[in-house]
């Protein structure tokens, strides 16, 4: 006997932009759990769900982002979206990184563009420890 479910199961389609938006958000929020955590001894990261919406070191986090170059700071983008709480569309966001990844990194450029590109740079603020991390967060293509 088969049994149909109560309701049919739909990923709701967003735009590029809302992908991309999240994704900056998470990025953010994942360098500060980074630099929050700092390295560890077991080489292990796991970053806390808890500042999700309230990301720590949330302006050194940008500032971190800016010196990095786009290639990663993309990657730390899908990271970012990636490891936050489970949203409903991990998976259609993954298969767009696939199948439309020209788009979303011209999505991710403007976001970051449009919400971070007129911050002024501190580069003194800058953790060599942080930035070995985050390229060990980010695989290689």
């Amino acid at each position: 006997m088969t049994t149909h479910p109560f309701y049919e199961p739909r990923i709701l389609k967003m735009d590029l932009e809302k992908y991309a938006d999240i994704a900056v958000d998470g990025g953010v929020w994942l360098v500060g759990e980074v630099l929050a955590q700092g390295p560890s001894t077991n080489g292990e990261f796991t970053p806390d769900t808890r500042y999700v919406y309230k990301p720590r070191y949330r302006e050194a986090a940008i500032i971190e982002l800016r010196a990095i170059n786009e290639e990663l700071r993309h990657q730390i983008f899908i990271q970012g979206f990636l490891r936050l709480p489970d949203n409903g569309v991990q998976a259609t966001f993954q298969g767009l990184c696939v199948t439309h990844t020209e788009m979303l990194h011209e999505a991710f450029r403007i976001e970051w563009t449009r919400r971070h590109g007129k911050m002024i740079d501190v580069s003194k603020m800058r953790s060599a420890a942080a930035i070995e991390l985050l390229h060990k967060l980010a695989p290689p293509r």
